[in-house]
């Protein structure tokens, strides 16, 4: 792959990245369930998958070590996906895009906690640089609606990378041995799917056509976006490696604020841009600390969210 190529697939990723927090906020306005955006997403996107795995790798059967694989990321994904569904509606899609781009500065952190990572010096400066970054987003937001001030929603927005983080480290270490990524995202994206029916089922069952309204076109084009950023995912991981990879996170941030004041129309201030400042140099610190992947190839590939949001 050519550095030009790789650039531009890059760029692709990113702008992939950053498109899924303004469609959060479209769907929900839409009204469409969040129990539907899950199930209905995450077959679209398995399907898919499977599809493109059978055609390219001439496999149909998938063991049932990568079905218990796909379970477990399935059940760790639902609940912070879940949750920043919520969370975007309640919050400008700016404040939850620099929010959730923190998940490689979590991620790190937990694996200090764990003893999977070691200290690094450049990485320790990134999450401080990162948590200067939040607290300039949650403490200039509008509390009370009387100055600046904390709020909770702001803060809230920050339980989704949080939680992403444990969805990462289990990823990474029940990897099963073997396994391709193609069939990595195909049983996760069924998984997550097939643990949310029943609920769908009891709660938000479709009562007809009726309930198929134009915003779930909003739903049609995310898949495919999702659909997409998968294959892209891993086509960059496989020929451009982990490191070359993540720069995307570079593109999904200012992007995800750009995006999300295009499409939805929310006003940007000036401590936005200052926190995502901030964010983007803890993310260049946190990324020139990786002179080389730590873990197995295979662990790092599946540190990539299915969901759009940046590791």
């Amino acid at each position: 792959m050519s550095p030009l190529v790789q650039v531009l697939c890059v760029i692709g990723l990113g702008l992939f990245w950053g498109l899924s927090p303004p469609f959060y906020r479209l769907m929900g306005d839409a009204g469409i369930p969040i129990t539907h955006i899950i199930v209905l997403s995450g077959l679209g996107v398995g399907i898919g998958l499977w599809v493109v795995r059978a055609l390219v790798e001439r496999r149909l059967a998938i063991g049932w070590r990568a079905m218990a694989y796909g379970l477990g990321c399935g059940i760790l994904m639902n609940v912070p996906f879940a949750f920043s569904l919520f969370v975007i509606l309640k919050i400008p899609v700016p404040v939850y895009g620099v929010a959730v781009a923190t998940a490689p500065l979590w991620s790190y952190a937990l694996a200090i906690v764990l003893r999977r990572e070691q200290a690094h010096p450049i990485r320790l400066a990134a999450l401080g640089v990162g948590f200067l970054s939040s607290v300039v987003l949650i403490v200039t937001r509008a509390g009370s609606g009387s100055g600046p001030g904390l709020d909770a929603w702001a803060l809230a927005a920050f339980v989704s990378p949080f939680l992403y983080a444990f969805y990462n480290h289990f990823a990474a270490v029940a990897w099963p041995k073997g396994m391709d990524t193609m069939t990595a995202g195909t049983v996760e994206s069924l998984a997550s799917a097939l643990l949310v029916l029943p609920v769908m089922a009891i709660l938000d069952w479709p009562k007809g056509t009726a309930d198929f309204h134009s915003g779930y076109w909003l739903l049609v084009a995310i898949t495919v976006v999702w659909l997409i950023e998968r294959i892209a995912f891993f086509t960059m991981i496989r020929h451009a490696g982990p490191v070359t990879t993540v720069q995307a996170v570079y593109v999904s941030t200012p992007a995800a604020v750009g995006f999300g004041a295009l499409l939805v129309g929310d006003q940007l201030d000036r401590w936005i841009f200052v926190s995502l400042a901030l964010l983007l140099g803890a993310l260049w610190l946190n990324n020139l600390a990786l002179a080389r992947p730590r873990l197995p190839a295979a662990a790092i590939e599946a540190g990539g969210n299915p969901r759009g949001v940046s590791e």
